[in-house]
């Protein structure tokens, strides 16, 4: 019984089950992570670890350092003396075991504190003062030349692809190098293999601006470290069996299998391999099934010769500063999850008498399919002789309506030809045709919901009570039915049994059901498997009222609108994927039609100002809005601002793009088409 599926071992001669409830496998103790250390803190901490000995360190201010050691399961607390612990936010804490030093660093103001054990204080006279831009980075020693190199992270809503080269034992300013074929991300895992820096994922998108939809990178590249030059070595492009995921902060290389190991998100917490030569990722572990849902999270992975193990640091924080650290092992080398999970096997207890059964049943499936065939060869023949007749009667008039989400995921499927000649009022660009200060959820210009009585109750919606409203939202405007049920536990409780993704998702239906009561008459519809969301009189929501006038292509309709979108970006500080694709497509159809209605000569100055606004949310580097922008300003004698929002533009532009904008000020001044 050494291989099994679940709860359930096969007979590998006759296919025989035998199984269990709430079975131990004795084999599965080699894949499973071990929990060893917990602890928790009132603001983050910083980790690292010495894989000489098995030793962990913990800090988060100057006052205490906690040594963990894994051996004897023990925790010291060391009361520091003095000196200034110089990490300005999580994570900026590493042990060189080549030093035998405990380093903590800060890469914005390029500054060092080593811990002096006998003295049992940090080195380090300045104290961090400047805000940072590399949460989430992956950052390794180089033993070659005593140096810290660091890749990507986040900070000031931009993501960054800069590589940085950090000297804590010389007096040397830092080396910065943008490695332009790497797009701008964070949470990406790195280790050094000799003269190599690899890089794996990460999270971020080519412009490096978080709200213009972020995505997951499965990708692995390889930088020399000697030229700093960055070749691609491989790129996974779809999603990932199992899901997505983020890689911890660094990987472990196996020498003798030419592998990385990192750990990942996905499910909970789970271990993957892979090589440098094939775009595939291989399970290591079983999941260990975490809720990993906090507003900070960061991972990592440490190997210690000494213990023959792999060990995973796990660190949740909330914006209250409240962290939680969890410590886990698991034995080295690992062993592949395929190596133990049997196939799902079916006993083979056919007879010979069972034959010709099986043979009608084969039969008869043959002939409903060809007679399915036939049905549909059939239909969709007089389908196109209608859609013919029809295109012929209406060829002189323009009546193309716009249509619900296909399956190739296009959410508004033309919006081309939606006519725009109407009238707006250009005497002002105060629209009063909605009314927002109550009874409504938002998504325009950021997520923010307004009880029937006036009262903004945004704050009440939990991270995954926002997340189901959203995700009942995108889908109802997508397809009227919404979403069916085992996609929704999926997306939102994924890491859960079916009995427990159930009950999760029937205690935050009703906590939902009673704070919408409070905005008004909303209704959470359950029919056919299939969850919706439907808002009566009285209340509105804004995405969904966009949708609708997209939907119906009536001219009379686009001043209503345009309202709605000069709002702003749709959830522009949501970055989960399955919201992503919605966004894209929405942002996609709003840059089609603000572009075609910047072209007409009728709005005022002051309208098209707010057009382009609203254009460069949804397309920072959109050159028609540009060449109205400062073509405006210019005949509004703002010559002076037309300058700085023209070079911002170019400054975007080649970061973007890796090229000068062709054209200067002047000429898209003077253009006039």
């Amino acid at each position: 019984m050494a291989r099994h599926n679940k709860e359930v071992c096969y007979d590998e001669i006759s296919h025989s089950p035998a199984s269990g409830k709430n079975t131990r496998w004795i084999i599965d103790q080699y894949i499973t992570w071990k929990k060893i250390h917990s602890q928790q803190f009132k603001s983050s901490p910083s980790v690292a670890f010495d894989p000489t000995v098995g030793t962990f360190y913990i800090a988060n201010n100057k006052q205490k350092l906690y040594v963990f050691h894994t051996d004897e399961r023990i925790t010291d607390t060391i009361q520091v003396k003095g000196g200034e612990f110089v990490a300005n936010y999580p994570n900026q804490l590493i042990y060189l075991p080549e030093q035998h030093q405990l380093l903590s660093y800060n890469l914005n103001e390029n500054l060092y504190s080593f811990f002096d054990p006998a003295s049992q204080s940090w080195k380090g006279t300045q104290a961090a003062v400047q805000e940072h831009d590399y949460w989430n980075n992956t950052l390794v020693y180089n033993p070659a030349n005593s140096s810290l190199i660091s890749f990507g992270g986040y900070g000031h809503y931009h993501y960054n692809n800069k590589l940085l080269i950090c000297y804590p034992y010389e007096d040397t300013p830092q080396r910065h190098l943008n490695l332009t074929n790497i797009h701008p991300r964070y949470s990406s895992s790195s280790v050094i293999v000799d003269s190599t820096l690899y890089i794996f994922g990460g999270r971020g998108c080519p412009s490096g601006r978080q709200e213009l939809s972020p995505r997951n990178y499965y990708d692995l590249y390889a930088v020399n470290l000697l030229t700093q030059q960055a070749n691609k070595l491989w790129e996974f492009t779809q999603i990932p069996d199992g899901g997505d995921f983020q890689p911890s902060e660094n990987m472990v290389y196996d020498t003798e299998k030419k592998c990385f190991y990192f750990f990942s998100t996905q499910q909970g917490g789970t271990l993957m391999k892979i090589d440098t030569q094939t775009p595939h990722f291989e399970l290591m572990s079983l999941p260990i099934g975490l809720k990993l849902e906090a507003q900070y999270m960061y991972t990592n992975i440490y190997y210690s010769p000494k213990q023959k193990k792999l060990y995973t640091v796990i660190h949740q924080a909330e914006v209250s500063g409240k962290a939680d650290i969890g410590i886990y092992e698991l034995n080295f080398p690992p062993i592949p999850i395929s190596s133990f999970k049997q196939p799902d096997v079916v006993a083979d207890n056919t007879s010979q008498n069972d034959q010709p059964s099986i043979w009608l049943y084969i039969i008869v499936g043959i002939l409903v399919i060809a007679g399915m065939g036939v049905f549909y060869y059939r239909k969709k023949k007089a389908e196109i002789n209608r859609v013919k007749t029809t295109a012929e009667n209406n060829k002189k008039t323009e009546t193309n309506s716009l249509q619900s989400e296909t399956a190739n995921g296009s959410l508004i499927n033309d919006i081309s030809e939606i006519k725009i000649e109407m009238p707006i009022h250009t005497e002002t660009t105060t629209f009063h045709n909605y009314d927002f200060s109550k009874g409504c959820v938002c998504f325009f210009g950021g997520f923010h919901v307004v009880d029937k009585e006036g009262n903004d109750i945004t704050a009440l919606f939990t991270p995954t009570l926002k997340a189901l409203l959203i995700l009942l939202i995108l889908y109802t405007g997508r397809d009227s039915k919404g979403i069916i049920g085992h996609k929704l536990i999926q997306l939102l409780w994924y890491d859960k049994t079916d009995e427990s993704a159930k009950n999760n998702r029937n205690v935050y239906m009703s906590k939902l059901r009673g704070l919408l009561e409070k905005v008004g008459d909303i209704k959470i519809l359950n029919q056919n498997g299939f969850w919706s969301i439907q808002f009566e009189e009285g209340t509105i929501c804004d995405y969904l009222e966009a949708l609708h006038l997209y939907k119906e292509n009536n001219s009379q309709n686009l001043e209503k609108l345009l309202e709605l979108l000069l709002r702003g970006m749709m959830l522009p500080n949501m970055e989960t994927d399955w919201i992503d694709t919605f966004k894209n497509d929405f942002s996609n159809s709003t840059i089609d039609l603000l572009c075609r209605l910047l072209k007409r000569e009728d709005l005022s100055e002051t309208l098209k100002l707010k057009i382009a606004d609203t254009l460069f949310q949804h397309d920072y580097i959109n050159e028609e809005a540009l060449c109205v922008k400062c073509r405006i300003l210019c005949q509004q004698g703002k010559k002076g601002l037309a300058k700085t929002v023209y070079d911002a533009f170019c400054k975007e532009y080649a970061a973007s793009l890796g090229t000068e904008y062709k054209f200067s000020l002047m000429e898209i001044i003077d253009e006039q088409n």
